[in-house]
């Protein structure tokens, strides 16, 4: 499934650095890992008036003007209603690793795409793109700095290098929180931060890493840097009851096999990778 244009920015490709650290997670492997649900018992919290001016012989007069709000819209009541109750019910989370002082412009990305996707909250049916919300908060894009990148299999440098590390991170945390994924698609090479299959790049005017919130209740998306680790977690403001959930990766066709299986068994999610050699 891998192709050229996967690879290529509008400007650059925006891709994953080699140099990066191995991938943690609550258990980091290539292969199983479950993402246990949290009970209520060890949850934890993040997360002038106006005037008017007159003559009368040649004497003025102030008169004071009294607006009438208008009504509320219904969307705004209910943004507010949600912003009353606090997102302290951690769903799921993933964390991945970067390195330190000798990537500066790749982790200046990476911190830009980290705060532009914190507090970004989904109610239920809202829809996800990733590429349109870092566009939106850093001046098209244009706020990026140059930092290695994947191009047509080979690395290369380009601006926005590092920040498929958080739509990768979000991939991962977006499947163990039951968001269903509607496009992602692997990178050309292994990326050192992730295990194999479980990555998702992305392409800005091509490749997009997407996703849907289904459940019945709203989430919040938050996504701190610290200690040379990003974690990313999907918060709520109550037990959104998805139950454990299991992304296995297998040999498939040459490539890898990313499955979710939920708890009664069912796989609900597929997904395939395919590198370079």
């Amino acid at each position: 499934m891998t192709s050229m244009v996967a690879d290529f920015l509008i400007a650059a490709v925006l891709a994953g650095n080699i140099a990066a650290q191995n991938v943690t997670t609550e258990a980091p492997q290539d292969g199983e890992v479950i993402a246990i649900e949290q009970t209520a018992e060890n949850n934890q919290g993040v997360s002038e008036s106006l005037v008017q001016e007159g003559t009368a012989d040649e004497t003025v007069t102030m008169e004071e003007s009294i607006e009438i709000p208008a009504e509320p819209s219904e969307n705004l009541v209910q943004e507010e209603k949600v912003q009353e109750k606090k997102f302290d019910y951690d769903i799921a989370s993933y964390i991945t690793r970067y390195e330190g002082k000798d990537e500066i412009n790749r982790n200046y990305n990476i911190r830009l795409a980290s705060n532009a996707i914190n507090g970004h909250i989904l109610q239920p049916g809202d829809k996800f793109s990733f590429n349109q919300i870092i566009l939106e908060k850093s001046n098209g894009g244009k706020d990026y700095k140059q930092a290695g990148v994947y191009v047509n299999g080979k690395v290369s440098t380009g601006i926005g290098g590092g920040i498929c590390q958080v739509s990768s991170t979000l991939y991962q945390a977006a499947l163990y929180s039951g968001m269903t994924i509607t496009e992602r698609r692997n990178h050309s090479l292994p990326v050192a931060y992730m295990p194999l299959g479980r990555d998702a790049t992305v392409s800005w005017g091509s490749v997009d890493l997407k996703f849907k919130n289904d459940l019945s209740i709203p989430v919040m998306i938050e996504s701190v840097m610290k200690d040379n680790t990003l974690k990313i977690r999907f918060l709520s403001q109550s037990n959104p009851n998805i139950g454990n959930i299991k992304v296995v990766v297998s040999p498939y066709k040459g490539g890898h096999l990313l499955s979710r299986i939920r708890e009664d068994g069912k796989v609900d999610y597929t997904a395939t990778s395919f590198y370079k050699k």
